[in-house]
């Protein structure tokens, strides 16, 4: 049996065995590919660099992935001062070293001091501070992303392999 405590359409229905419905406001769509997702999210570069290093059928068809992708302003950051975006088998180092294979790793599952390993043979560590994810020297700006195989967490700077 279901209870609504009034005729108000945005509160939850509660079942009788103790379950709910979250009733919302818009249409839940199903998370789309990684690139996709990084061109609706204004991740032009990323995007346009996946396709430049030949990684697009890659990133958006391993399983379980969790991808730290750098905004648009993070590549600008590489090319101030005269630097330049990698290319080729560099840049494809790069990107791959932003991706990390076989976890689906939410943002509520990474801990303080993890390190996580990346496709590109590197790791990542993971540090809390202060209710922030660090990834390496790079923020979370927004985490949790969900793509069709995986998540994707935007992160304030483009991380470099060692």
């Amino acid at each position: 049996m279901l209870r609504r405590s009034s005729d108000n359409p945005s509160q939850d229905v509660k079942f009788d065995n103790g379950g709910v419905v979250h009733v919302i406001d818009s249409v839940l769509s199903i998370p789309t590919d990684v690139a996709t997702t990084a061109t609706a999210a204004g991740l032009t570069t990323l995007a346009r660099s996946l396709v430049q290093a030949e990684l697009l059928a890659t990133v958006n068809t391993l399983k379980d992935v969790t991808i730290f992708a750098p905004t648009n302003a993070a590549f600008r950051a590489l090319t101030r001062n005269g630097g330049r975006l990698p290319r080729g088998a560099a840049l494809a180092d790069v990107l791959t070293y932003h991706v990390v294979n076989g976890t689906v790793a939410y943002s509520t599952l990474l801990e303080n001091g993890q390190e996580v390993p990346t496709v590109n043979g590197g790791s990542l560590k993971i540090t809390l501070v202060d209710g922030k994810v660090k990834v390496n020297n790079a923020t979370v700006v927004q985490a949790d992303v969900l793509v069709k195989n995986g998540v994707v967490h935007v992160i304030d700077s483009v991380l470099t392999p060692a």
